[in-house]
């Protein structure tokens, strides 16, 4: 009897389950297999102010094949768990399903996706959105999104309030994941992760479903936000979030899966396909020995991103080396700011000029677009290469500092790079100001990992040695602790390298007369994070942030050791110029004393005909500078050389020397070209010079005579 009953309610329950079964259909699927792309010619008559759009982007629901659109600078079709998938660029990238075609759920619903994250949003950043914005007063629909910490987000609107559930995990880059979120009257909400419960709560209140006029949007937030880690908010833009990676399978059910459902949705797709996400190493040349010189260049960093740049031939600029496979980089996503990266592709630069208003900083770093910083090379040959860097201090607003209305200017700075074949190069710095004698920021050294690295990644611990022209020498780490605000040691420092985990490290070297001293950046530290202060408002960064946390190695970030404070070389009415020794070298901080005494007391020069010309030392070149009264064809130079004043890779500048070629002897024997003697011309309107550079050592008189040739 037991057993006929039991078969009899078998047979009643069918058409239950069935029923079940078939109302788990999901009301909105968005494959991404059929991304179309559509191209318009823009009908446009002078005058007219709307912004043009030629290329048209457009996905399809496949329950109703009703299309929606793709907005956004770039956007991909690339291979997904399923067919293909949609890459959102993270910067201007997005779907919306208008409002009249949105799949609407009543009460209980569902939603699935699979991901593959480039990098985390900067703030809350939705996969689905169905949520009316609560600052329009309403409180109604959901949220199924990321926040920047890589955890997943369900949001529902209940009675006047909205109710959030935050996962405890961080979801993986570059890897595909599936995610799932449920919600019912009896069991509340849930998020899931690979098929697995990833964290649950009981709302105080009844889900209120999304009313009409409520879009969906796929990877934009709602409205903007500033990011999350934000230092000074006075100096940070609220802006919109978007997602930066690959999203497939989109799937909106208007009723509850169960846990095994969604377990058995995760394990019918395999997610071992590698995301076709690109490569995100910060570009270089090709960091091996060359030819020395100067390269007009486009570094291609990713599509994506480099979609954002309407640049074309020759937009940055490599300088590259023969003896050696280290560059100084020159890359619009860093603003052009001169980076000297190494072997390894470590990046380091020594700052910039900074300024202050009311939006706090006012600098490079805060031109996002570089719309007021550029580079160009002023002289490329084979015995030296010099760049210029300009840029104007400007806060996230486009407001210049020390902005003066009636001429409706404010500051400049242009950074001169004198660069020698050996690595070394004098930073010349000339800030343009309305008041250069007001308190500016001149000098910071930075380290800057890509992505996927940390500051550990490419510092020792022991990151600082600084030392004086005494020879003392101390060095600081920051694995216990950072070090002292003000390194008491050694007393008058002026000498500094930066220990990278590299083989060539960047240092910098000040002139005594200037009365340098240094601090070490002991603010914004978070020892849990990191043992080194560490931001990503910058590079390659578009939000307009004046500071940012970092959290994780998701992009490119930067880290700052330690400031230069140091005097005038030169003053003006409107400008002021400080000097700085900087480059590469295998050398320790000790074996750089001799080179430090080199630039800050050279050895005296003597041309043996008084009557030719007038000889000097011009450390803002680092070349010797000779000004010819006349035309010769051969010049007799005496360099008086000493331990305190050693001659090292001297440069001879002869202005008004002309086109002939030149013979070089040191001591009476000649030296041949290559790669211990470079020659080369620098033309100007006014005359046409010679430039020489000689790998030479001595703590002696030299005599060294150049000759005309052809």
């Amino acid at each position: 009897m037991k057993s006929s009953l039991a078969v009899i309610i078998s047979l009643l329950m069918v058409p239950v389950l069935f029923a079940q079964q078939k109302n788990k259909q999901p009301v909105g699927w968005w494959k991404f297999d059929d991304l179309r792309i559509e191209r318009k010619e823009v009908k446009m008559v002078r005058g007219e102010t709307f912004l043009p759009k030629e290329v048209f982007g457009y996905v399809k629901n496949s329950i109703d094949n009703v299309e929606s659109d793709v907005n956004g600078k770039f956007f991909k079709s690339v291979k997904g768990v399923k067919g293909n998938a949609i890459l959102l660029d993270g910067n201007t990238a997005y779907v919306v399903v208008d409002e009249d075609n949105v799949p609407r759920v009543t009460g209980d619903f569902s939603v699935e996706a699979w991901i593959a994250m480039g990098a985390y949003p900067n703030n809350v950043c939705p996969i689905i959105d169905n949520q009316r914005d609560p600052a329009e007063g309403y409180y109604n629909g959901y949220f199924f999104g990321l926040d920047a910490l890589g955890r997943l987000i369900l949001r529902i609107a209940t009675k006047g309030r909205d109710e959030s559930l935050v996962g405890k995990e961080t979801i993986p880059l570059t890897t595909w994941t599936h995610i799932a979120a449920t919600y019912s009257t009896k069991n509340g909400m849930n998020i899931y992760v690979n098929g697995k419960l990833a964290g649950s709560m009981k709302p105080h209140n009844k889900f209120t479903p999304s009313q009409e006029r409520v879009d969906i949007l796929i990877g934009k937030s709602r409205g903007p936000q500033r990011p999350y880690g934000t230092i000074r908010p006075y100096g940070t833009k609220p802006v919109d979030m978007f997602y930066d990676g690959l999203i497939d399978e989109i799937k909106i059910y208007d009723t509850e899966l169960s846990n095994r459902e969604i377990k058995k949705s995760y394990s019918s797709v395999s997610s071992d396909v590698k995301p076709e996400l690109p490569d995100r190493t910060m570009p270089t040349g090709p960091l091996t020995t060359g030819y020395f010189g100067a390269i007009n260049t486009t570094l291609d960093y990713y599509e994506a991103y480099d979609a954002l740049w309407h640049v074309d031939k020759g937009a940055d600029v490599v300088v590259r080396f023969d003896e050696s496979p280290c560059e100084f980089v020159f890359w619009r996503g860093a603003n052009y700011q001169a980076h000297l990266v190494t072997e390894k592709g470590f990046w380091f630069n020594n700052g910039f000029n900074e300024g202050w208003n009311e939006h706090g900083s006012c600098e490079p770093m805060s031109d996002k677009q570089a719309r007021h910083s550029y580079v160009k090379v002023l002289e490329n040959n084979d015995a030296r290469v010099v760049v210029q860097w300009r840029y104007a201090l400007v806060d996230n607003w486009y407001k210049f500092a020390f902005y003066d209305p009636s001429t409706d200017r404010g500051d400049w700075t242009n950074e001169t790079y004198y660069i020698y074949p050996d690595m070394v190069a004098v930073r010349e710095d000339v800030l343009l100001s309305n008041a250069p004698r007001a308190e500016h920021e001149w000098q910071e050294s930075m380290v800057v990992p890509g992505p996927g690295q940390s500051p550990t990644d490419l510092l020792e611990y022991a990151a600082l040695t600084l030392g004086n022209m005494k020879g003392e020498f101390h060095t600081y780490s920051w694995e216990k602790k950072t070090p002292p605000h003000l390194p008491p040691d050694p007393s008058n420092p002026n000498i500094q390298l930066v220990n990278m985990k590299s083989k060539y490290k960047p240092f910098s070297i000040l002139r005594p007369e200037d009365n340098p001293s240094i601090d070490v950046y002991s603010g914004e530290i978070r020892r849990d994070v990191s043992v080194f202060p560490w931001w990503n408002h910058w590079p390659v960064a578009q939000k307009p942030t004046d500071g940012r946390y970092a959290m994780f190695a998701d992009r490119p970030s930067h880290s700052s050791l330690s400031h230069w404070f140091w005097d005038a070389y030169k003053e003006t009415d409107r400008s002021m110029t400080k000097l700085m020794l900087t480059g590469f070298t295998e050398l320790s901080a000790e074996e750089l004393l001799p080179l430090a005494r080199s630039w800050i007391k050279p050895a005296s020069i003597k041309l043996a005909d008084a009557s030719v010309g007038d000889a000097r030392y011009d450390q803002s070149e680092r070349a010797f500078i000779i000004d010819l009264k006349k035309e010769v064809d051969e010049l007799n130079i005496e360099l008086l050389g000493s331990s305190e004043s050693p001659i090292i890779n001297p440069a001879f500048v002869v202005n008004g020397w002309g086109e002939s070629g030149v013979q070089m002897l040191l001591g009476g024997n000649e030296v041949k070209k290559g790669k211990n003697f470079r020659v080369g011309h620098r033309h100007r309107l006014e005359s046409t010079d010679l430039v020489t550079w000689l790998k030479y050592k001595s703590e002696d008189k030299a005599s060294i005579s150049l000759r005309k040739a052809e």
